[in-house]
């Protein structure tokens, strides 16, 4: 028994026990709901407190009588074992009994049962100390065929778990045994108590509970199901789902599971919360369920089954969430408004998930979001959504064109006319994300240099290397999006070739040169975007390097390192990426130097290269015109990036002046 793990707030549960106990009883003598009766009074506690006329009423046990079958040899048997196997048909856990001696000191059982020579009474005491004994022994009787069951001596544990009022307990009975009473399937319930007015619990129901219950019925298939739904106020409840047959509780699951719109807990127009109870029936349940009423059979999820009559429970529960959709408007109208104005505040700072604020899309924005969720949890969930609707359009896409084989335009126009709306916000979507993310870049990039004028203190020039293009990296290791040259030239957003940090006689077709690293090294062959022209047999080479921002010490030209890699390529054996040679004569040579303009830099390039307009950058051109090498402010590279991107930023909502 001491195994057996009870808390002190479930000291009610051998009532529940003992109630369904009686039940089960009632039922095995085969009598119907109407002529079941269950009788339980209330035991007052007499001690210390009580006998000095405190008028607060403690309880200290109860007694329950019920017309059910009685302790035959069979049942007895059964309560006599601890873990039983008799009641695994009802659903039973077979441990009724130690509940009973974990809450109470002492329980007293007096049962009447049939035999074959007439009545016979079987009284004995159960506890810790004797177990049964005498429970083996029976009497002849005349007394009518039922069982009368004292518990007493609550254990302190326990008292503040006893209600004080019978009504209150009345209540968690029927909250303990709602499906019954929903399914008017609950033998009659009188529960009584010294200086109360006896609680009929059934009429209790009626009055209290059946008028706030809704219900619906809904199909999948050929299979008609009936739901109920119950508003618990009872501050301990969640949101359940409760699959049932033959009016008994089969599955229960988490209801937030299937409407994850539902908030932990729901509030009434008195601002009381409450959580839903739901109750699902049907033949199909009751036809599918099995002899011990623990699962229900249906269509497995990742095989066909031969049996057709068989449904799927993903196909159950959706159908289930759409008809409590219908039954929750109105409960659900102040969380979804709630909701929905999180999300705009939230799309403010994520202008990405703008177009998911459209109305076509405001259904699935109440269905798929959670409430109340922080925003990185926000963010999850409505990259997850519109990744869903993506797929939605990718899969409705190949459905169209399907049809353009065999159908004729006015068969698929409405169809086709929807594809390209959802494919306009697709791209939408997309488009404003990586222009957000441009944003976000410039923003690391303005903080990084601010915070280094700031401490005095300039980081080394990799953490801008880092935020341009991956150090060690090559364009066959990263996405599109991890690199961000378009910082420097959007022509170097298309490239063949593109290196970090690699040694040159490492990259193929560069074998014959140096082993220098430089910081970014791209090349662009045979492509009418970049420096190239199309068709000619050329290509083109760009030389990106950086400089600790900051950094005033050079002693000679700083862009000497760039023309030097130049000059390796050109004598390199340059090839393609197939392996096919490459004219170096044809080669066009950019090399961008990214660095402060400071005192000693200036002495070094002030009399060899131009000096832009703006003065925050110096140029020349290579011997022969075949190119030119950039020295570019990393002020002046923030700068112009910004302006290239405005109206961008500007048409997104996130400009900053």
């Amino acid at each position: 028994m001491e195994r057996i793990d009870l808390s002190a707030p479930r000291g009610l549960i051998p009532l529940f026990e003992a109630i369904s106990n009686s039940i089960d009883a009632i039922e095995e003598r085969k009598l119907t709901p109407s002529d079941g009766r269950i009788r339980i009074r209330l035991i007052e506690r007499h001690d210390l407190a009580t006998e000095g006329h405190d008028p607060t009423i403690l309880f200290d046990g109860f007694e329950i009588s019920d017309n059910g079958i009685g302790f035959t040899q069979r049942n007895i048997t059964s309560f006599g074992e601890a873990y039983t196997l008799s009641k695994v048909k009802l659903g039973g856990k077979g441990v009724g009994r130690f509940m009973y001696l974990k809450v109470f000191q002492q329980v007293e059982v007096r049962s009447v049962f049939e035999a074959e020579a007439g009545g016979l009474l079987r009284a004995f005491r159960f506890n810790i100390d004797d177990e049964m004994a005498g429970s083996d022994t029976t009497s002849p009787t005349d007394e009518p065929v039922g069982t009368t069951i004292v518990m007493q001596g609550l254990d302190q544990k326990y008292q503040a778990a006893w209600p004080r009022d019978p009504e209150t307990i009345a209540k968690r009975i029927i909250e303990h045994f709602l499906i019954r009473f929903a399914a008017r399937l609950c033998p009659r319930i009188i529960l009584e108590a010294s200086g109360f007015e006896a609680v009929n619990v059934n009429d209790l129901y009626d009055q209290t509970v059946q008028p706030h219950i809704q219900e619906r019925f809904f199909t999948v298939g050929k299979n008609t199901f009936a739901v109920q739904a119950f508003r618990n106020k009872d501050g301990r409840a969640k949101h359940e789902y409760h699959l049932c047959a033959n009016g008994r509780e089969v599955t229960t699951a988490r209801l937030r599971d299937l409407m994850p719109e539902l908030p932990e807990k729901l509030t009434d127009d008195q601002q009381a919360s409450y959580a839903l109870i739901v109750l699902v029936t049907g033949e199909y349940l009751d036809d599918h369920a099995n002899r011990e009423r623990t699962s229900i059979l249906f269509q497995s999820d990742d095989a066909l089954d031969l049996d057709r009559t068989l449904l799927s429970k993903a196909e159950l529960t959706k159908a289930l969430a759409e008809s409590l959709r219908e039954v929750l408007v109105e409960d659900l109208k102040t969380t979804n408004t709630e909701k929905v104005a999180q999300i705009e505040r939230f799309v403010e700072k994520a202008p990405e998930y703008r177009v998911l604020m459209r109305e076509r899309y405001r259904t699935l924005i109440q269905k798929k979001i959670q409430p109340g969720l922080s925003d990185e949890k926000l963010d999850e969930a409505l990259l997850h959504l519109r990744r869903e609707i993506e797929d939605g359009v990718r899969k409705e896409e190949r459905h169209v064109a399907a049809r353009m084989e065999t159908e004729s335009f006015d068969a698929y126009e409405q169809q086709i006319k929807k594809l390209m709306e959802d494919m306009n916000d697709v791209g939408k979507s997309k488009l404003a994300d990586y222009i957000a993310h441009r944003r976000v870049i410039l923003d690391l990039i303005g903080h990084s240099l601010k915070r280094a004028y700031e401490d005095d203190k300039y980081p080394l020039e990799r953490v801008l290397h880092k935020m341009i293009f991956p150090m060690g990296a090559t364009s066959k290791d990263i996405f599109f999006e991890q690199q961000n040259l378009w910082l420097i030239d959007e022509r170097l957003c298309f490239h063949t070739l593109l290196t970090s940090d690699k040694k040159l006689n490492s990259v193929r077709g560069l074998e014959g040169t140096s082993g220098k690293e430089p910081d970014i090294f791209s090349f662009f062959y045979d492509t009418p975007v970049g420096v190239s022209e199309p068709g000619d047999g050329s290509g083109g080479v760009v030389i990106i390097e950086f400089k600790r921002p900051g950094r005033d010490d050079y002693r000679s030209d700083p862009t000497e390192q760039i023309t030097q890699r130049f000059y390796e390529i050109s004598n390199g054996g340059v090839k393609d990426v197939d392996g096919r040679p490459i004219n170096p004569t044809n080669l066009r040579y950019v090399g961008y130097l990214i660095a402060d303009i400071t005192p000693t830099m200036q002495r070094q390039v002030d009399m060899l290269y131009n000096k832009t307009a703006d003065g925050e950058g110096y140029f020349k051109t290579l011997a022969g015109g075949r190119g030119y090498v950039e020295i570019i402010s990393y002020d002046r590279l923030v700068k112009d990036a910004m302006r290239r991107n405005r109206v961008l930023f500007d048409k997104l909502g996130v400009h900053k002046d």
